[in-house]
């Protein structure tokens, strides 16, 4: 086959080639996200696998939604773009996506406001390849959804800031049934802002090791843990 010419997206065994191709490129330059064990590939990988067809993405709006509550005056940056791609040879659409992006957003609230409109766009375009490449990329070995989509997952809390919670709730003045059922909710936190809120309360109720009456080794080592294993921001 003519190196110029893209491969064929409708030729089962040429595709079959450029999943291998897809494989060892973006394995070779680390293009994927690695979330709950999983790999999703970064846009860098789509826009790669569409080249590979004579596909390209074109953004065809950028729209800036931002705005200020009324009352408040608490401002959000958001933007919404919408991506379609094109086959180059035809002219045809082969993919459309449209994304949107806010500084709400627990990983995206320092980002500036080209950072917003910018990820708008990575998005949308990763949602775009994803119509007509979707396949190609689980043949290769690795996720259909764009790493992009899934910052909600990476924002989640993980069962290592959970169990920080649940030693502080061990060492807090907080007992009885109110314990029980703060533990419930701890186990049930999801997102940071709710994680940020249930370690503030509980670090302002620790007994504290003068507190404790005659405190043990044990009392003294749980208290120097708590410090020493709080996750990082």
């Amino acid at each position: 086959m003519n190196e110029l010419q893209p491969f064929d997206l409708a030729k089962p065994t040429q595709a079959i080639q450029v999943a291998q191709v897809l494989q060892d490129f973006v394995k070779k330059n680390n293009l994927t996200a690695s979330i709950q064990g999983k790999q999703y590939p970064l846009v860098e990988a789509w826009t790669f696998a569409g080249s590979q067809f004579g596909l390209i993405p074109i953004v065809k709006t950028l729209e800036c939604l931002s705005s200020a509550h009324p009352l408040s005056g608490d401002s959000e940056i958001k933007y919404r773009s919408e991506v379609e791609v094109m086959n180059v040879a035809t002219g045809q659409i082969v993919g459309r996506g449209i994304a949107i992006c806010s500084n709400k957003e627990y990983s995206k609230k320092k980002f500036d406001e080209y950072a917003i409109a910018s990820m708008a766009q990575t998005r949308a375009t990763g949602k775009a390849f994803r119509i007509p490449l979707g396949w190609l990329m689980k043949a290769s070995g690795f996720e259909a959804t764009p790493s992009e989509e899934m910052d909600f997952v990476k924002d989640e809390v993980g069962d290592e800031s959970r169990d920080f919670l649940l030693s502080l709730l061990d060492s807090s003045t907080y007992e009885g049934k109110v314990r029980d059922r703060l533990r419930s909710r701890i186990t049930d936190i999801l997102t940071h802002s709710d994680y940020d809120k249930a370690k503030i309360d509980l670090l302002a109720n620790q007994v504290g090791i003068d507190g404790v009456v005659n405190p043990s080794a044990k009392d003294i080592n749980r208290q120097v843990k708590n410090i020493a294993k709080q996750p990082a921001a």
